[in-house]
């Protein structure tokens, strides 16, 4: 069963590596007759290049470090189309997945992916785009609003990291070292996240 799941992962993430490798070439050869596909080509790698700095980052608190990689997450949510929102997270994951050092630690690789962090990273994709998804049919754009989606978002990643750290260490593990020590950090980075935003809008609109 176990060499099963890992085919199955191996399946999944090396097309996703195709797939936007073809999406990128594609992209690149109608630059001379879609102009804006240039300027959302550079959109997604943008993306792809925030989630992978964001990645690298640690705040060395104690008893748990603040890591800004699910800032990028909820910031690519909050500011992206549906869209764009997905192929960065798959994209950055397609690389990672085919061995570029784009995880934490500058990690990749399949070997990585499969491991306890595997929900996450999926949670990842799912949120975002969730998070974007929404913003766009609401035309939402408040503080509280943002704070909202944040919350959505963070729901959606803890239930998806949650469920596979179940599966490999049983839920009571889970939620002490999956949930329970980055609920106050969560809060402090959604804030003011969504502070800064606030401010760039008035800033925009002054």
């Amino acid at each position: 069963m176990h060499q099963n799941l890992t085919s199955a992962k191996m399946y999944i993430l090396s097309g996703s590596v195709i797939y936007y490798r073809r999406r990128i070439m594609e992209s690149l050869s109608s630059v001379k007759t879609k102009p804006l596909a240039l300027r959302d080509l550079m959109l997604t790698l943008g993306g792809v290049a925030l989630l992978f700095a964001a990645s690298q980052v640690e705040i060395p608190l104690k008893p748990v470090p603040i890591n800004l990689q699910t800032v990028a997450v909820m910031l690519v949510g909050l500011t992206y189309t549906p869209r764009r929102a997905l192929e960065s997270h798959l994209v950055w994951l397609g690389l990672a997945a085919a061995g570029f050092p784009m995880l934490s630690g500058f990690s990749g690789g399949l070997t990585y992916m499969g491991g306890p962090t595997l929900g996450y990273l999926i949670g990842f994709v799912l949120a975002s785009f969730f998070m974007a998804t929404l913003k766009q049919k609401f035309s939402l754009g408040s503080w509280k609003s943002d704070m909202g989606l944040c919350i959505v978002g963070t729901l959606i990643l803890y239930a998806c990291g949650v469920s596979w750290l179940t599966y490999l260490f049983g839920f009571t593990n889970a939620l002490a070292f999956g949930v329970l020590p980055f609920i106050v950090p969560g809060i402090i980075k959604a804030g003011l996240l969504c502070t800064g935003l606030k401010i760039v809008r008035s800033y925009r609109k002054g």
